[in-house]
């Protein structure tokens, strides 16, 4: 398999992945129009992308962006318009605009738009990072910023330091290069200070969550030390059928292993209740 292959493949797990999180925390219910709607994208940029019609793939940029239209109308109408300005619904937005950022870099990739003058792979590439990192991962803390409690305080700050970063990261690049590690440091550290948060708060109350938490945390901690390899001009070594390691290894255990484990652990934490006090339909996650 060749690296945009890959590449190809890591992306549609983890936009398979992507919704299931962000519908599930942050919509007040479950909807099978959604549902729906996710499959049909996913199935039509996964055509797109596997059998060289790529103007396919603007399907999943509609779906990204009407979700996340969807998400705002909700909030607005249930809560008012002054809740959408809150830190728990800033918090609640990052997934969503992480969403739509990688479907640009994805439609931008798959059809060679050269945005900001980048190719076909380093669209990949920042597609995944917003997929999995962004969509994903930060998409849990978002999650966890919601609901009320001693840590909340916590997941909002990495929520916003992981924006921060992703931004320092990418003006970083090419341009204002000493960005760059100032970006990776935030990151690396917002992540590892949330995810042992969570750790700590579910060792006693959920050891299956506790569990995939840990497996989550170990892969991020091996990745990271791959990603500083590289950014200290020490590529990682590692590679697999001739793939880079900063793909094969770096990309592979965090869309396969790192994300998807904190998500599910994530998920089997939060709990959604109905207080009695709400409008009807008014999902709220609470600590406990």
């Amino acid at each position: 398999m060749s690296e945009l292959g890959l590449l190809r493949l890591l992306l549609l797990l983890a936009m398979a992945m992507g919704p299931l999180g962000t519908h599930r925390f942050f919509f007040a219910e479950p909807s099978r129009l959604r549902v729906g709607a996710h499959v049909g994208a996913l199935a039509c940029t996964a055509l797109g992308l596997l059998s060289g019609a790529p103007i396919l793939c603007f399907a999943w940029l509609l779906f990204c962006a009407a979700s996340f239209a969807l998400f705002l109308r909700e909030r607005a109408s249930r809560d008012g318009a002054a809740s959408l300005r809150s830190p728990e619904m800033l918090a609640a937005c990052v997934p969503f605009l992480f969403s739509n950022v990688a479907a640009v870099w994805l439609v931008g990739g798959a059809n060679d738009l050269r945005i900001l003058g980048y190719g076909t792979a380093f669209s990949y590439y920042a597609a995944l990072h917003g997929n999995v990192l962004g969509w994903i991962l930060v998409g849990a803390l978002a999650a966890l910023a919601q609901r009320s409690g001693p840590q909340q305080r916590i997941y909002l700050a990495s929520v916003l330091v992981c924006l921060i970063s992703f931004l320092a990261i990418a003006f970083g690049i090419d341009q204002l290069r000493w960005l760059k590690p100032i970006g990776v440091v935030g990151l690396s550290l917002a992540l590892a200070a949330a995810q042992l948060t969570f750790l700590r708060s579910v060792w006693s109350r959920s050891r299956p969550a506790f569990a995939l938490g840990c497996i989550s945390l170990a892969g991020l901690v091996f990745t990271m030390v791959l990603a500083w390899q590289n950014e200290l001009s020490a590529p990682a070594a590692i590679s697999i059928a001739s793939i880079r390691g900063m793909v094969s290894v770096h990309g592979t255990l965090n869309a396969v292993v790192a994300a998807p484990c904190y998500l599910a652990a994530v998920t089997l934490d939060v709990r959604r209740r109905v207080r009695p006090n709400e409008s009807a339909g008014l999902l709220l996650i609470e600590d406990g």
